[in-house]
């Protein structure tokens, strides 16, 4: 036998943690169990246990989800070992080669804040959550919206995007280098106001005040500000923070922090805001 002949092949964790293996017997098709124990014979016993199986979660026959503002789903007891691959590719240098549970997210009639949390319960298997509004047998970095892998066991994959009004998207679960279990939860709020050039975030800072603007989030924002200032792109995503005049001159100091590992801020101050910046119009 090898692993080309093998179907499954599990070994325990020690005595009385018992070797186990779930998986779809094909109708009309005959399967050897074969049973010993590592290293050398011994005794011990086998259940073989038949159940009806699980629906099939695939991009043509998705597990639909309807979550609208206020509410949370949990999809619980997830095993991709028991479905098929329909969601195969290559994005963002991650591998979608494993089988995987897609979850169908139903439109709604207003745009909706969506937090989805994938959580492995496989030992030692790092959970990929992907989302799309198409699901196909090759996706790629330019048909994934969003991409997510966990950094570890119990570490989830995570994403917040803002779901447009009447649009569905396709979340899709998987564990990384092969298959396992794990749990989607899904979590619908009101999106926070966009800030823009044309509706900024207001503050009045007089003379002895301090203001700090906290949970920033450029990812649920729009790109207001463009253009190439000073060698720097300003193609991201923005937070346009709008400081009111006073009647006095006042010396303003601007300090801003990313709290994103590995992201360098960008500070732009300007009397003018545009999709256009240049160093001409940013002071």
């Amino acid at each position: 036998q090898t692993s080309d002949t093998v179907d499954h092949l599990s070994v325990e964790g020690g005595f009385n943690d018992p070797a186990q293996n779930n998986f779809i017997a094909a109708a009309n098709t005959s399967y050897f169990i074969i049973y010993e124990t590592e290293g050398g014979c011994g005794s011990g016993k086998v259940t073989i246990e038949a159940l009806t199986p699980p629906g099939n979660y695939s991009c043509t026959s998705p597990y639909a989800v309807s979550v609208e503002i206020g509410d949370a789903v949990v999809v619980n007891n997830i095993d991709t070992c028991k479905q098929n691959n329909s969601n195969d590719g290559f994005a963002y240098d991650t591998s979608l080669s494993s089988r995987d549970f897609v979850i169908f997210l139903e439109s709604s009639e207003v745009a909706r804040q969506i937090s989805v949390s994938s959580t492995s319960t496989s030992s030692n298997s790092h959970s990929v959550q992907v989302i799309s509004q198409q699901c196909s047998i090759n996706q790629t970095s330019d048909t994934v919206d969003h991409l997510s892998v966990e950094g570890g066991f119990n570490d989830p994959a995570q994403n917040n995007f803002i779901a447009a009004a009447n649009t569905s998207y396709f979340i899709i679960y998987e564990t990384e280098g092969g298959c396992g279990s794990g749990k989607v939860t899904i979590e619908a709020l009101t999106p926070p106001g966009n800030y823009s050039c044309t509706s900024p975030y207001a503050v009045s800072v007089e003379i002895g005040d301090a203001v700090v603007v906290n949970n920033i989030d450029t990812c649920k924002q729009n790109n207001s500000n463009d253009g190439f200032a000073y060698d720097t792109s300003l193609s991201s995503r923005d937070f346009v923070i709008f400081l009111e005049s006073s009647e006095v001159a006042r010396q303003i100091s601007v300090s801003s922090t990313s709290t994103s590992s590995n992201s360098h801020s960008v500070q732009v101050i300007s009397q003018q805001c545009s999709i256009n910046q240049t160093s001409d119009t940013v002071d």
